[in-house]
C-alpha cells in the first residue's frame, strides 16, 4: 500500500480520477494505474495499491535495452488520449503562462544574471501559444515522464495524477521526451544523449494514430524545460543549478524561436 499525503483536497480528486481512469479501460490488462483503496478527507491521506516494478526510467540509466518499454510508454499514453475520460478540470494555455510568469519571478529572485533569459523565453512561449490556438482538449496526464512509468514484464502502470487534467493531450508527449533528454543532461552530460529513444517515442505515439502537430510539441517541450529549470533550481536545488538552469532555458528558447525548423540540436555537454 502507498499512502500520499496532501495539505488540501486534492488527494480526493486524484482519488475520483483514478476511480474514473479505471472505469475507462485501466483497472486491468496491458495499461494500468494504482487502484486507489481508500481516501481520508479528514487527514488528506489517500491510499493506493503499491505498483510493483521498476520504472522506465532506471531501465534508461542502466542503459539496458529500453526501447521496447519506450514504445510502450507511448502505447500506454496514446491508450490515455484515447480512452474518452471527459472528467477532471479544465486547463488552458492562459493558466500555463500565468503559472510560468510566477516562476519567472521566483527563478529571478535567485538568479538575477538571466532575467533577460527568463522574460525572453516566457514571451515567446506566450506568443507561440496563442498563435497554435484551436486544439481539442483531452485526457492530459501533464506530469508524465519515465519516472511515473513502471514496467512488470508487458504491463505498464502510469503513476502521480496529481496534475492530471483536461488539456492538449500532445503536452504528455513533449513533457515526456523533455524529461528523457534532461537525464542525458544530468547523467551523461549532453542534452541529447538520449535523443534516439526520444525520437523512437515520437515515433511510435504517430504510427498508433496519435494526433501530432510538430509545432505544438515544440512548444510544450520548451515549456518542459522551463519547468525543468524550476525544479533544478528552487526545488531539487542541485549543486550545479546555475549551470543546468542557462542550458534549459537556452534550449527551450531555441525551440520557440524556429518553429518550423527541426528538432535536432547539436551535442551539448553540461557547462563546467
Amino acid at each position: 500500500v502507498l499512502a500520499k499525503l496532501y495539505s488540501d483536497d486534492q488527494g480526493a480528486r486524484v482519488y475520483e480520477t483514478l476511480h474514473e481512469l479505471g472505469r475507462h479501460g485501466f483497472a486491468a490488462g496491458r495499461f494500468g494505474v494504482p487502484r486507489p483503496l481508500a481516501h481520508d478527507a479528514e487527514h488528506h491521506v489517500l491510499l493506493l495499491d503499491w505498483a510493483d516494478g521498476a520504472s522506465l526510467r532506471a531501465g534508461l540509466l542502466a542503459s539496458s535495452e529500453v526501447g521496447p518499454g519506450v514504445e510502450g510508454a507511448a502505447a500506454w499514453l496514446l491508450n490515455l488520449h484515447r480512452c474518452g475520460m471527459t472528467a477532471g478540470r479544465r486547463y488552458t494555455h492562459d493558466r500555463h503562462v500565468h503559472t510560468l510568469g510566477v516562476w519567472t519571478q521566483h527563478l529571478t529572485a535567485v538568479f538575477p544574471e538571466g532575467e533577460r533569459l527568463l522574460t525572453d523565453v516566457l514571451a515567446r512561449i506566450e506568443a507561440r501559444g496563442r498563435a497554435l490556438s484551436g486544439w481539442r482538449p483531452g485526457p492530459t496526464h501533464r506530469d508524465f515522464s519515465p519516472d511515473h512509468l513502471v514496467v512488470t514484464g508487458d504491463r505498464l502502470v502510469g503513476l502521480d495524477f496529481d496534475e492530471f487534467c483536461q488539456y492538449d493531450p500532445l503536452f504528455d508527449v513533449a513533457h515526456f521526451t523533455a524529461h528523457v533528454r534532461f537525464l542525458g543532461l544530468t547523467h551523461f552530460g549532453a542534452l541529447n544523449h538520449f535523443d534516439g529513444l526520444a525520437d523512437r517515442f515520437v515515433a511510435a505515439y504517430r504510427a498508433g494514430g496519435g494526433e501530432y502537430s510538430e509545432a505544438r510539441r515544440r512548444l510544450y517541450e520548451a515549456i518542459a524545460y522551463f519547468k525543468l529549470g524550476r525544479f533544478v533550481a528552487l526545488v531539487q536545488r542541485a549543486q550545479d543549478w546555475k549551470h543546468l538552469l542557462p542550458a534549459l532555458l537556452s534550449e527551450a528558447r531555441r525551440l520557440v524561436s524556429q518553429p518550423g525548423a527541426p528538432s535536432r540540436r547539436a551535442p551539448r555537454s553540461t557547462p563546467g
